[in-house]
């Protein structure tokens, strides 16, 4: 019995050793077009006036999206979306080396971007377009990266490929040149001011008007234009009501007229005396002679990434910037 007992305890440790000081199993995948794939078509663009995006398919990765935006400053970012979510925080190197038919060339690191458990790679401005000049001059590019699993770790290297990518590319440039110069966050809310006791707008109130026109033609996510126009200067309350009426008519008008449904559009008028209810002070009542334009819309239909101040992730400690060629 007591033999029997300490083999029991001796299988026992044993086994327990082996769960706990098995070896981690490894293993190497690289994700990339084969040169002869004749029929692979890697790279695509879609094109608007509010964003251009170049997308390359990796065959049994996911997708790569670089996304440049409309608006004052239009910053490029590259975003991965991979069929299966990154399973531990890991840091993903960028690496331009030569393509697999130019052996000869050189291999250099332009920048590192940390991954994080659950979420998309992303990389910002500065890299993304080095990332586009390489693969235009005919080098591809690496991601290697770590994915730590219980027992188990993958060396993953998703690689963008130059093949078919010129012509994408020129498509993609030329989208970027028709962008136009403010996003939503520059539209999304505005206010006009008209010229005192009319219902007509200042130089700079109508350009900014027709801007937001012009956005609103361009972003299907759109689903109400909220009109509130502001009337004061006459000595009775009802001219006042009359005048933020004919404001806000005289706005209205103009959208319709650009080809945007009036169903979109709703309309509040405030005169005098309920400016001073709705706890505007004198100062804001002698500046009344304008109208706010707010755009809101349909949240299943936003692109968040058209609103958000993206950082320039990816740009290495000793990064030196290049001048544009």
């Amino acid at each position: 019995m007591r033999k029997a007992g300490l083999l029991g305890l001796t299988l026992a440790a044993c086994g327990l050793c082996g769960a706990l000081c098995a070896p981690q199993v490894s293993a190497h995948v690289r994700y990339e077009a084969s040169i002869s794939d004749t029929q692979a078509k890697d790279w695509s663009t879609k094109s608007s006036k509010i964003s251009c995006v170049l997308s390359s398919y990796i065959k049994d990765y996911g997708r790569a999206d670089f996304v440049l935006l409309s608006g004052a400053q239009r910053r490029l970012s590259l975003e991965f979306f991979p069929l299966v979510t990154i399973g531990s925080d890991s840091k993903m190197r960028i690496i331009s080396a030569p393509a697999e038919w130019r052996p000869e060339g050189v291999e250099r690191e332009i920048g590192d971007i940390t991954l994080y458990r659950g979420f998309n790679p992303f990389v910002g401005d500065s890299v993304s377009w080095v990332m586009l000049r390489e693969l235009y001059a005919g080098q591809r590019i690496l991601f290697p990266y770590y994915n730590q699993l219980p027992n188990y770790e993958e060396s993953i290297i998703p690689v963008l490929s130059p093949l078919g990518f010129s012509g994408p590319y020129k498509e993609f440039l030329d989208c970027s040149a028709q962008l136009l110069p403010f996003g939503f966050t520059d539209v999304g809310f505005i206010a006009l001011m008209f010229y005192d006791t009319e219902n007509r707008l200042t130089p700079s109130s109508d350009q900014r008007l027709h801007n937001q026109i012009e956005y609103v033609k361009n972003d299907p996510s759109i689903s109400k234009i909220i009109i509130s126009a502001f009337g004061s200067g006459h000595d009775d309350n009802l001219d006042n009501i009359n005048l933020a009426k004919e404001r806000a008519q005289a706005i209205s008008d103009v959208f319709t007229q650009n080809g945007i449904s009036k169903d979109l559009i709703e309309v509040r008028t405030y005169g005098d005396e309920q400016l001073a209810t709705t706890g505007y002070t004198i100062s804001d009542r002698q500046e009344s002679s304008k109208a706010i334009v707010e755009l809101q819309r349909d949240p299943f239909k936003v692109d968040r990434r058209l609103e958000v101040d993206m950082p320039d992730v990816g740009v290495p400690e000793d990064w030196v910037p290049q001048s544009p060629e």
